[in-house]
């Protein structure tokens, strides 16, 4: 009865969130997906979708993870029918198995899911499957089909994964059994869309030049666990996405021989399971105890990473160094590189991790990963100006909201407010916060000792960013 009540509740407060954008235009023409659903609704949603998770879930900051997995996403998107769709992918730290594509592609992967797929194969197989629902507009069918209102069926699907985030089964209650539209035939038209899902994301995947069998073999893994073990709570993905072996022999027989033979795993997938495998471990101190446990024949180039990451978490920076400096001399990548300069800041040899940064920046000038802990550095070591030079150029080739926050920071600490404040506002409207954006572009006009040009331009932005909201509440976005 409790949960019932806190559904209630939480489905009526997400619903009055989107009160104000009910009332979308319709096209005459076009999709049949998008009678009941427009794409300027399915944005609204989208964005408020984003926020509402953002706010109510912790995600994953790392650098390494969110750029790998937004260049695996684009990868895929980009062998896909619609090679241009933009996309937002994001990883939420929840344990649970579980990954979703909502509204305006906006896609979730949770970190027990990055971490229970063995290769990039796997990984690279949900991630199609989801890019795949995102492209046959399965979500906008089944919000058109239903006779549910999409805002209700939206705020039902979003209170599921709100709640799945911290209890699974009260999560899938919600999703499949809280809403008395959602019986029976819808779950069916469900599977209908899995089916469909697999057999274009195999396609996807192959011509990305991924080996397809990672996606029924991590489907297959999935089911059996959930079978041997009964631990389908654990398993959010096989509620929402529901599987059979039927469905798994089904996305085999779509993998010709040839298919098999396209690469299944990569190094940077090794070292993103690393990476968030250290930042969920809940004590750094066992951890360590258990790398170091490692026979010596297990103790590959992914177990030294793993341990030198680890030891800079438990505050062991010099065990850390002398690892990491021994490992980048047999292996070049260069997430090693970064691990070291992150483990000689931690042990305040600030000038070290400088020079490796600094150099790192040379070889790969457009990396985000080596720009803004390249930025951050000056930004320590007080070279203000060569920071705001590095994130600029960043800017040319990836506007990205952490981007325009680091470069706020470091205009903030050369004593430009004003700019600061204006790169502010870039990071809100990328995250969809309009009006927090205008907010301050006014502030920054408030600033004293502005020049003409300065003034002209903060209004020409101001006037454009108050266009954009108008177009919003007009429904013409």
């Amino acid at each position: 009865m409790y949960m019932r009540k806190t559904l209630s509740s939480l489905i009526s407060v997400l619903l009055l969130s989107l009160s104000a954008h009910s009332k979308a235009e319709l096209p005459v023409l076009g999709d049949p997906t998008q009678q009941e659903f427009t794409p300027y609704r399915e944005h609204l949603m989208g964005e408020q979708f984003y926020r509402t998770i953002k706010a109510s879930v912790p995600f994953v900051t790392d650098l390494e993870v969110n750029d790998y997995m937004t260049n695996l996403g684009q990868k895929l998107i980009s062998h896909s029918s619609q090679p241009d769709k933009k996309i937002r992918i994001f990883v939420l730290k929840v344990a649970n198995i579980n990954a979703f594509a909502g509204p305006d592609a906006n896609m979730g992967f949770h970190t027990g899911l990055i971490i229970s797929a063995q290769n990039e194969s796997e990984l690279a197989g949900v991630m199609a499957h989801e890019i795949s629902h995102v492209t046959q507009r399965h979500l906008a069918r089944a919000m058109t089909e239903s006779n549910v209102s999409p805002a209700t069926m939206f705020a039902t699907i979003l209170a599921g994964i709100l709640v799945a985030s911290q209890n699974p089964e009260a999560g899938a209650a919600i999703i499949y059994g809280g809403s008395a539209a959602m019986m029976q035939s819808q779950i069916n038209f469900t599977r209908a869309n899995e089916h469909e899902a697999d057999r274009i994301g195999i396609g996807v995947l192959r011509d990305a030049g991924i080996n397809p069998d990672g996606m029924a073999g991590f489907f297959e893994t999935l089911l059996q666990q959930s079978e041997s073990n009964n631990i389908i709570a654990k398993m959010e993905y096989l509620r929402t996405h529901p599987l059979s072996t039927t469905r798994i022999a089904e996305a085999r027989n779509r993998i010709a021989p040839e298919d098999r033979k396209l690469p299944d795993d990569s190094l940077n997938f090794q070292f993103v399971r690393a990476r968030i495998l250290v930042e969920m471990s809940k004590s750094k101190k066992q951890l360590v105890k258990q790398l170091e446990g490692l026979r010596t024949d297990n103790i590959d180039i992914v177990s030294r990473y793993t341990l030198g990451l680890a030891y800079t978490e438990n505050k062991q920076a010099n065990k850390a160094i002398t690892l990491l400096k021994k490992l980048s001399r047999e292996q070049s990548h260069p997430w090693i590189q970064l691990a070291l300069s992150d483990a000689y800041l931690e042990a305040n040899n600030q000038k070290a991790a400088l020079k490796i940064l600094k150099n790192l920046n040379v070889l790969l000038p457009d990396y985000l990963p080596v720009s803004i802990r390249y930025a951050r550095s000056l930004v320590d070591a007080k070279l203000n100006e060569q920071a705001i030079i590095t994130l600029n150029l960043q800017l040319r080739t990836q506007k990205r909201a952490i981007v325009y926050n680091e470069l706020a920071k470091a205009y903030f600490s050369k004593g430009q407010t004003s700019l600061a404040l204006e790169a502010t506002s870039h990071e809100y409207e990328l995250e969809g916060y309009l009006n927090l954006a205008i907010q301050q572009i006014n502030n920054a006009l408030q600033q004293p000792g502005l020049n003409n040009l300065t003034i002209q331009r903060l209004e020409s932005r101001k006037q454009e960013l108050s266009l954009k909201i108008r177009k919003q509440r007009k429904g013409k976005y």
